[in-house]
Formats: C-alpha cells, sequence, structure tokens
C-alpha cells in the first residue's frame, strides 16, 4: 500500500462538512447531522429503564451534482438507514436534508410530493421490491399516472422507452416479476425509478443479490444511465469492489458515524482511518505480490449500537487507541499529504496509522 510519511501530512481543517473543500460544483443534496433513533422495548425485568438503538448518529455529506457519492460500511452500520432518510421513507430524529438548497423538512404536501419524484430508490433484493400481482407494463405506468409524469396518451411509448433504456424487450411489459431472471427484475426496479424523471437515485446495495457477471451488467448499466441522463447516485454497499468501480467519492461509515470521505481513488490505494484500512485489506486480491502483507485485523467485535462506547467509537478495536481516543470523540478533520491529496478524517492518530502503512509498504518492498 502506497502511502505517504506522515511527516508530509498536515492538518488543514476541523469540524467541516464531509466533502466541502476544494470543488465549485453545484450541491445538489446536503445531509447536515442527521440522527435515527429507534426506541427498544423494555424488558420485564428493568420495567423502567428506555433504551435506544443509534442506528444513524450525526451524518452529514454533500452531493454534488452528478456524481457518485460511495457510502460503504459492515452489515448493520446504518447506511441503508441515511439512504431511507433522503429519500423521505424514513423521517430523521434530529438533523436535516437538503435538496437544492431546500430543507425537506417541513415541506408542504404538495412541494413535498412534487420533490419526491426527483428522490428515487433502488432496493437490494429484486425478488421483493415487485409487486407479483402487477405486470410488468403497470409497475412501471403507475407510478407516471399518479405523479402525471406522463399523460395517458403518452405511457405506452413511456413503458417501451423505459424497457428499451435498461435493456429489455418491450414484450416484456405483459409478464409478471416471477417470469424474470434476478437481474432482469433489477433492471425493471431501475427502470421504475427512472420512470419519475429523478436527479438523485439511492443505490440499496442494487448487485448485492445478484451472480458476479450480472452484478458487472448492472453496474454497466448504471453508469450509462448516469451519463446519458446526468444522474446523480448515492451507492450504498459493502461490496467495495463495487463501490470503487462506480464512485467518484466514498464515504467509510462505522457505528452510524462517518469515519473518512475521499475521493475513490484515495480511499482504496491511501486509506488514513483505521478501520477503512481493515475493511479495504480484507478484499480478496489474486495477485498476492502487490497487496499489503501487514493486514490490520480489528480486535474483539462491534460494539452495541444501544450501548454506544464512549470517546471514539472504534477505540475498542484499534491497534493505535490511546487514552485520548476512549475519552474525547474525534471529529471530521481535514488532512492532506505531500501529493496534495485530501480526506477527510474522523481520527486522532492519523500520522501513527499513516506512518504504520508506510512502513509495511517499505517492507514489501523490499521483500520484492
Amino acid at each position: 500500500m502506497n502511502s505517504t510519511l506522515p511527516s508530509d501530512m498536515r492538518n488543514t481543517a476541523a469540524g467541516g462538512t464531509a466533502g466541502e473543500a476544494g470543488s465549485a460544483e453545484e450541491i445538489l443534496l446536503s445531509v447536515k447531522d442527521i440522527r435515527k433513533y429507534y426506541p427498544v422495548t423494555s424488558s420485564s425485568l428493568f420495567p423502567g429503564r428506555r433504551k435506544q438503538v443509534h442506528a444513524v448518529d450525526g451524518v452529514s455529506f454533500d452531493i454534488r451534482r452528478g456524481e457518485t457519492l460511495g457510502l460503504v460500511g459492515e452489515s448493520g452500520c446504518g447506511k441503508s438507514t441515511v439512504g431511507r432518510q433522503v429519500v423521505g421513507i424514513e423521517q430523521p430524529t434530529s438533523g436535516e436534508i437538503l435538496f437544492e438548497g431546500k430543507p425537506l423538512s417541513g415541506m408542504k404536501d404538495r412541494e413535498m410530493r412534487r420533490i419526491r419524484t426527483r428522490l428515487q430508490m433502488i432496493f437490494q433484493d429484486p425478488y421483493a421490491a415487485l409487486n407479483p400481482r402487477k405486470r410488468v407494463y403497470d409497475i412501471l405506468a403507475d407510478p407516471m399516472l399518479y405523479h402525471h409524469v406522463a399523460a395517458r396518451s403518452d405511457i405506452d411509448a413511456r413503458v417501451g422507452q423505459l424497457l428499451d433504456e435498461v435493456g429489455l424487450p418491450k414484450n416484456a411489459k405483459d409478464r409478471y416479476p416471477h417470469e424474470f431472471s434476478g437481474g432482469q427484475r433489477q433492471r425493471i426496479t431501475i427502470a421504475r425509478a427512472l420512470s419519475l424523471e429523478p436527479q438523485i437515485i439511492v443505490c440499496d446495495e442494487p448487485v448485492s443479490a445478484l451472480d458476479n457477471s450480472i452484478q458487472a451488467q448492472i453496474l454497466n448499466l448504471l453508469k450509462e444511465l448516469q451519463e446519458d441522463r446526468g444522474l446523480t447516485y448515492l451507492f450504498i454497499a459493502h461490496g467495495l469492489g463495487a463501490v470503487h468501480y462506480v464512485s467518484r467519492r466514498v464515504a467509510v461509515m462505522y457505528l452510524g458515524v462517518i469515519v473518512e470521505v475521499a475521493d475513490s481513488e484515495d480511499v482504496f490505494r491511501r486509506p488514513l482511518h483505521p478501520y477503512s484500512r481493515m475493511l479495504i485489506s480484507a478484499v480478496p486480491v489474486p495477485d498476492p505480490s502487490i497487496r499489503d502483507r501487514k493486514v490490520l485485523v480489528p480486535q474483539g467485535e462491534v460494539p452495541s449500537a444501544i450501548d454506544i462506547p464512549q470517546g471514539c467509537r472504534f477505540h475498542d478495536r484499534c491497534p493505535f487507541a490511546t487514552d485520548r481516543c476512549r475519552s474525547e470523540v474525534p471529529v471530521l478533520s481535514s488532512y492532506t499529504d505531500s501529493a496534495g491529496k485530501t480526506h477527510e478524517v474522523a481520527c486522532f492518530n492519523v500520522a501513527a496509522a499513516a506512518a504504520d502503512a508506510a512502513t509495511a509498504s517499505v517492507a514489501e518492498g523490499k521483500e520484492h
């Protein structure tokens, strides 16, 4: 792993919103300190004790028009909950989501109905995402008619166009979801998302339920549609290969918070947060000679989202943790290396982690 030495690094800002710096591009969606807590039913042994699951606990990021932001992390870290809040399926406990600078909370029903057509979602399981009692024609036509996106006289042509865009024959409109393969069903869910002319699509692990060869086809389709339609994606996944392939920037999430944000290449080549490095070093590589041999293995188990540890949430599993990590909560801060690559990292010991990665890289180079 080609990491720079810590002496080349400097802390240039503290506490900024992830990904703010260095771009004049239009911000289409802003997520500001959103939280989502779920109440836990009290047990009979402790009837007066009220606890909450901290699914999302202070997440902030921006998505610029036309880009893909990847959101990665272990199962249960809260990334899908973030996606559901972005499209309005769930409301945040606190915090704010702004679309084109306007807060989604507090909008009147008519305005919210119009905005919802521009925020769509592709779900993980294409088998459960489609109504088995409806033909594909109705699955695609009903949303357009309900939201007045197309006139009834134009529906047939619009359905045919959508099927063509996602690579399905026009006669697919007369069939039911159970008559299609998994990859074909996911194409139908993509067509349904496109039917309302969205600007942002939240892709919630859209290929994780598919075979590898089909995954590549769907990812290529998403990239083609983004280029043709100027779409913006929030791409949620735990498969790092897919995220690396489609994303311009990547946000790494752990136990309800974001711990690192940077350009996709920089995250995968030079991860600065110890958790990011652990995630990436766990990815299988066909050629052992090109991977960092000093693999970081996380210690212990992921803490409970009900009883959040004090200080840094990763300190119990981190080899670089100090007393400060156990008592203080790190915030996303901007770190820039000698090559001018900037990461937003929530860690007090970025320099130590980078030095360790650089030592491993140098040692590996001597061996070869």
